[in-house]
């Protein structure tokens, strides 16, 4: 399919292809659902004539899995994956916004050059990312020794509502497989790899510190780390032969290149050796700074490079779903980029010296991902963040364990424009107490709670951070905190379906079923991107109170808007054979 046809792919409508690489091509699409829910995603599917190939097919499914296990808050995610007319496919969120290539080159067109704070801010967001997946244990515990193995700046996408993402995980460990085509010639962009990756060495986290360094060093000093042809940056690489950043850029902070000299070593050993400590060290850097960054700030400089794209997403994210303009896309682009089989300069001008540019998941025009759901997860989950987890029975409802460190709650991201004073990025400390928190949600909860609760004291107006409060009293497991906490986001934020979905989990398990059922009810009427699960657990509370009727009906819808819903199934199966 091309152009602007569209054609019906499973339960998604394809609108158009975007792109088309060497093993896989990206569609733009939408998902439809019950009285009027339309949502745009983007499919990725494989290209017909390797459907064939045994090999890349399990490739393919094993990265899907391990894609899947992502859930953090600046790394993109999967919502869905499976087989569709024969066809396999990975359904991915559509952002809103540039990849780091686009952005470095169009902040030298408008002489507009990223500022240390931004560069500072944009490395930190993929320090974070990176630290999480690496660290990541599947469901028994055991380590996952993720490595990305492709960071570079068409993977670091940033959205027109200043949100930093990390893109294809899903895809890495199987592009990088074979980085030697069959006539011998380096596959990838190898000039954002390590020393030891570049010469076919052993590889572990570090080699992603490495290319984190990088983009780093081209972001502060608007110049490319390695030049020249593919062989001749190849060969550099292989030497960590590079101009340092003291030369390259004078004049920045003695910590900056502190930080730069040793992700940059060209020993493993010698390296950070986790990206946590990297995170720490940019961290630190940036409280140092006269004016601290924020993600406010940074959709502030997109709109100065692309005022126009960004007032056109704006228009998309109201409008999409009764057919409205739709924001360009760089899915396309970064999908193309990944699978060249040939470098290709995506970064500062070698003749100028300055920086060129790249996007993801909140806001450019596209991208990625989600989560392939694991039949272990409650159907009265709670929600940490909009893409929900599968459904179960409602006898068995429980607070969920991230296997890593969560992602704050995007309890804010479908709400309406909020008044800027009550915005946490006008506090800075409560937004770092916030971030913090977040990261120590999943081991310390009660340390996460207690940042939260100074947060809130320094800025009571954030529905985000009494959202994420609520998340910590319910891993300690108290509700009626929590349940305080819910209700006051609510009350600054009536649009946010994650609160009242949480809230509903709550009811349910104190057998509250009418309030579950209203909170149920209120997030079906927000329409959100699990409505399918939001209206199976409103089913399941009805039936609890012998509306059998409005359970079915529940459950029928549910089961409309996604077919392979197991637990609505069995709900209409069951009562199908009672009459």
């Amino acid at each position: 399919m091309s152009g602007t046809q569209s054609s019906r792919f499973g339960k998604y409508l394809l609108l158009e292809k975007i792109a088309m690489g060497g093993m896989a091509q990206l569609y733009r699409a939408k998902i439809t659902g019950v009285q009027g829910f339309e949502k745009l995603i983007a499919i990725k599917t494989i290209l017909p004539h390797l459907l064939d190939e045994k090999d890349f097919i399990t490739s393919f499914i094993d990265e899907a899995k391990l894609a899947a296990l992502l859930n953090h808050h600046n790394i993109v995610q999967i919502y869905d994956f499976g087989i569709i007319e024969d066809s396999y496919f990975i359904a991915m969120e559509y952002l809103f916004g540039k990849d780091l290539r686009h952005i470095l080159r169009r902040s030298e067109e408008v002489d507009s050059p990223l500022s240390l704070e931004h560069a500072l801010y944009i490395a930190s967001r993929i320090c974070s990312a990176l630290d999480y997946a690496h660290k990541l244990k599947d469901f028994q515990g055991k380590p996952l020794n993720i490595i990305h193995r492709d960071i570079s700046p068409q993977n670091i996408l940033v959205t027109y509502e200043g949100e930093v993402k990390v893109v294809d995980f899903g895809i890495a460990k199987a592009a990088s497989q074979s980085t030697v085509t069959q006539h011998g010639m380096i596959k990838g962009k190898v000039g954002y790899m390590s020393p030891e990756q570049a010469g076919g060495g052993q590889i572990d986290h570090r080699s992603d510190i490495f290319s984190t360094g990088i983009i780093l060093y081209e972001m502060v000093t608007r110049k490319r780390m390695f030049t020249g042809d593919t062989l001749q940056i190849l060969a550099k690489v292989r030497e960590a032969a590079f101009e340092p950043a003291e030369k390259a850029c004078g004049g920045l902070p003695p910590k900056v290149y502190d930080i730069l000299n040793l992700a940059l070593a060209k020993e493993p050993d010698r390296r950070y050796q986790s990206c946590g400590e990297m995170l720490a060290d940019l961290e630190e850097c940036i409280f140092a700074l006269p004016r601290r960054p924020t993600a406010r700030g940074l959709a502030d400089y997109m709109k100065i490079l692309f005022g126009d794209a960004v007032d056109a997403a704006g228009g998309v994210k109201e409008d999409s779903a009764r057919g409205g303009p739709e924001a360009d896309s760089s899915l396309g682009q970064d999908l193309a980029a990944a699978e060249e089989a040939k470098e290709e300069p995506a970064g500062p001008s070698e003749e100028k010296g300055d920086t060129k540019p790249r996007k993801r998941l909140a806001p450019i025009a596209a991208l990625v991902a989600v989560l392939v759901v694991a039949a272990v997860v409650f159907a009265l989950w709670p929600r940490e963040k909009s893409a929900g987890p599968p459904v179960k029975e409602l006898a068995q409802p429980k607070v969920s364990e991230p296997s890593g460190a969560p992602a704050p709650g995007k309890a804010d991201t479908s709400a309406p424009a909020k008044d800027p004073s009550k915005s946490s990025d006008r506090f800075p400390q409560a937004k770092a107490l916030q971030e913090e928190a977040g990261r120590l949600m999943g081991k310390n909860p009660e340390e996460a709670r207690s940042l939260l609760l100074k947060a809130v004291q320094i800025d009571p107006g954030s529905a985000q951070i009494h959202f994420e409060l609520g998340l910590a009293h319910m891993k300690l497991k108290d509700f009626p905190k929590a349940i305080e906490s819910y209700q006051k986001a609510t009350e600054l934020n009536p649009q946010l379906p994650d609160a009242y979905f949480n809230l509903g989990y709550i009811f349910a398990m104190k057998k509250d079923y009418p309030r579950a059922e209203e909170m149920y009810g209120r997030v079906v009427k927000l329409t959100p991107p699990y409505l399918d699960e939001a209206l199976t657990n409103l089913g399941l509370v009805q039936e609890k109170q012998g509306k059998t009727e409005q359970g079915v009906e529940s459950m029928e819808k549910a089961l409309a808007i996604n077919p392979q819903n197991s637990v609505a199934k069995k709900f209409l199966d069951k009562h199908q054979k009672k009459k």
